[in-house]
């Protein structure tokens, strides 16, 4: 078959389904497996594809209408111009969540911060991009995920960055409080979708995404507890926690750092005027 009839037979299945992307996730598909790029398939109409290949294109257009993340199936997903490895048991990383790093990064640059916890990592991309950006800041990322351990592991290595920031398997910060570990910073994006929402989320999240990385609690709270609690062991004395939050848990994760005595709490809106990052200051114990 030719690229042209594949991509009009992509189009055809995809767009019944409603997926309002079909046109480009075709090409993106069809580009994958052949090797070639959306410009050369819109110039080249006629190129033949053989029939391996045409077996293999149809394949994922059958795993796309059943709304397999487009992600997930390319390998790669671009966040903060970076282009980052991702695969299946991992979060697809979200353009919301470069509030966070945009945070992380004026607080860094403001206080000359040198060490970075990026606590519940995923791929990796928060504390990553972080070291990407400023270049004299050293991360440590950590997840419970074996795959997100992974993920993370081929990021940095591709990214080739292994001297400045390492990955390991581990429950929250324990592994850092176990070894008396301290940090400037404590990032994290952790799971914060209440229980009773994970059911009505759109079919490609909640059929495809790991729940292990969306389920924060019946309240969506735990992990903002757990972690708040854990970093008052690991964070030095004029330290800064950040974390990404769902647009209306603002009031109340902030009460939680409040609560256990971090100062200058402050919770910043995204691009569309949503709450998503909040930020509070650990100063008990310092001298004035």
């Amino acid at each position: 078959m030719r690229v042209g009839e594949l991509l009009q037979e992509g189009y055809k299945i995809l767009k019944s389904v409603q997926i309002d992307s079909y046109q480009l996730d075709t090409e993106l598909l069809l580009g994958k497996v052949i090797k070639k790029d959306r410009l050369f398939m819109l110039l080249n109409r006629d190129y033949e594809v053989d029939c391996d290949e045409a077996e293999q294109y149809f394949s994922l257009i059958e795993k796309r209408k059943s709304k397999m993340p487009i992600k997930y199936m390319l390998g790669e997903c671009e966040f903060m111009g970076i282009p980052f490895y991702i695969r299946e048991g991992v979060l697809i990383p979200r353009p919301d969540t470069e509030v966070l790093v945009e945070t992380a990064i004026d607080e860094i640059k403001q206080n000359s911060y040198k060490k970075l916890c990026d606590v519940c990592c995923g791929s990796g991309i928060i504390g990553i991009s972080i070291v990407k950006f400023v270049d004299y800041i050293e991360a440590k990322c950590s997840d419970i995920s074996e795959v997100a351990y992974e993920v993370t592991s081929e990021n940095i290595k591709r990214l080739n960055i292994e001297d400045r920031v390492k990955v390991e398997k581990g429950n929250l910060l324990q592994g850092f409080i176990d070894r008396n570990e301290k940090f400037d910073i404590i990032v994290s994006n952790p799971p914060y979708i209440r229980g009773e929402v994970i059911e009505t989320l759109m079919e490609d999240v909640k059929n495809y995404e790991p729940y292990q990385a969306l389920y924060g609690g019946e309240d969506g709270l735990d992990f903002y507890r757990s972690i708040t609690e854990q970093s008052l062991k690991v964070l030095v004395c004029g330290g800064v926690l950040i974390f990404e939050i769902g647009h209306d848990q603002g009031e109340e994760v902030g009460n939680i750092l409040r609560q256990n005595g971090f100062s200058d709490v402050v919770c910043i809106k995204d691009l569309a005027g949503k709450d998503r990052v909040v930020k509070g200051k650990f100063e008990i114990g310092c001298e004035k």
